[in-house]
């Protein structure tokens, strides 16, 4: 048997050997309350300035706006790369230098959520974005 046997919310169950040393690249800091509430008000910041960027039109493929689109809302509230910020198709992530705010800007939804900073965040795209691959 290669996996080991551990209990988890008191059941066993089957887990690979190393498993945890080898997703420790998905790991986030932990955000204290405070922290957690001053993403939240960021949230709120850059919610409504893309919030007007949907109201303006002009979705693309798939519904999702434009990158251009997204970064100069973002840029409209001092966001820049300097914050970590990386944009892609009709998605956003932002480190507001205590949280990370990320989200998708479609034409049928805005959407933010508040989370710590990844351990080892995609290369070339700031902190806030879950790395795909491994270490």
């Amino acid at each position: 048997m290669t996996g080991t046997r551990q209990k988890e919310n008191g059941e066993n169950r089957d887990q690979a050997p190393h498993y945890a040393e080898n997703h420790a690249y998905r790991m986030q800091t932990s955000l204290t309350p405070d922290e957690r509430a001053r993403g939240q008000a960021s949230a709120k910041l850059i919610r409504k300035e893309l919030e007007k960027v949907r109201q303006e039109g002009g979705a693309g493929e798939h519904g999702a706006f434009g990158e251009e689109r997204i970064a100069a809302a973002l840029s409209r509230l001092g966001c820049g790369e300097e914050h970590g910020v990386y944009v892609g198709p009709g998605f956003y992530s932002v480190h507001t230098g205590v949280a990370c705010v990320s989200g998708r800007v479609a034409e049928d939804e805005l959407t933010s959520e508040v989370f710590g900073a990844y351990a080892e965040p995609q290369p070339g795209t700031g902190p806030c974005v879950e790395n795909r691959g491994g270490h």
